[in-house]
């Protein structure tokens, strides 16, 4: 029955947005597109590499990984991530962009292996050109737990490593990926 409830108001809040995009002010300036936006912008491209799972006392093997990144406009990516992940097919998806209000990178990130919504937010070190970004979801035994990625960009790779716990935190996963194609191409276009 609640599944019946969540199509009409999906369809109300997407209409809503609509209609509030409608009737802004033309007075009212656009937001611009930041540095940080154009940064976040030139991870667009496809991706290949290996992704290394140190959890459950496995051995830590690499196995091949695939990432599409597509930009949303002029402010947000879009990712598409797959592997065999202990042994399964993987795939999740997530957005990435920044906040400029609160001077933060955010990002959502969801995936066939859970039900959890992942909400982040961030900083750029830009010394080291790593983006750290920190959320809250639950860990391998099902409780929450803080996570942490840490991102090393270089303009044709990077190297992400994954903690999860309090502090400094257990090191679990390092996705390390290669860019095999760029180009500034919009979700939605057909430009592809």
């Amino acid at each position: 029955m609640q599944h019946r409830r969540i199509l009409p108001l999906a369809l109300v809040l997407s209409t809503a947005t609509l209609a509030f995009a409608a009737i802004r002010p033309l007075s009212q300036e656009m937001p611009q597109p930041t540095p940080e936006h154009a940064q976040i912008l030139n991870g667009v491209g496809v991706w290949e590499g290996t992704l290394t799972s140190f959890m459950g006392g496995a051995p830590a093997e690499p196995v091949p990984a695939k990432e599409t990144v597509e930009g949303i406009g002029k402010f947000w990516t879009q990712s598409k991530f797959t592997c065999n992940f202990m042994g399964m097919p993987y795939l999740g998806t997530g957005c990435v962009g920044y906040d400029a209000k609160n001077g933060k990178y955010v990002g959502t990130w969801i995936d066939n292996m859970s039900s959890y919504l992942a909400v982040m937010e961030g900083e750029m070190n830009e010394e080291t050109n790593t983006l750290v970004m920190r959320y809250d979801a639950p860990d391998m035994t099902g409780q929450m737990a803080a996570h942490r990625i840490e991102s090393v960009y270089n303009e044709n790779s990077y190297v992400s490593t994954f903690y999860t716990g309090a502090g400094e935190g257990t090191k679990t996963m390092v996705i390390e990926m290669k860019r095999k194609g760029k180009g500034a191409v919009e979700a939605g276009s057909d430009k592809k």
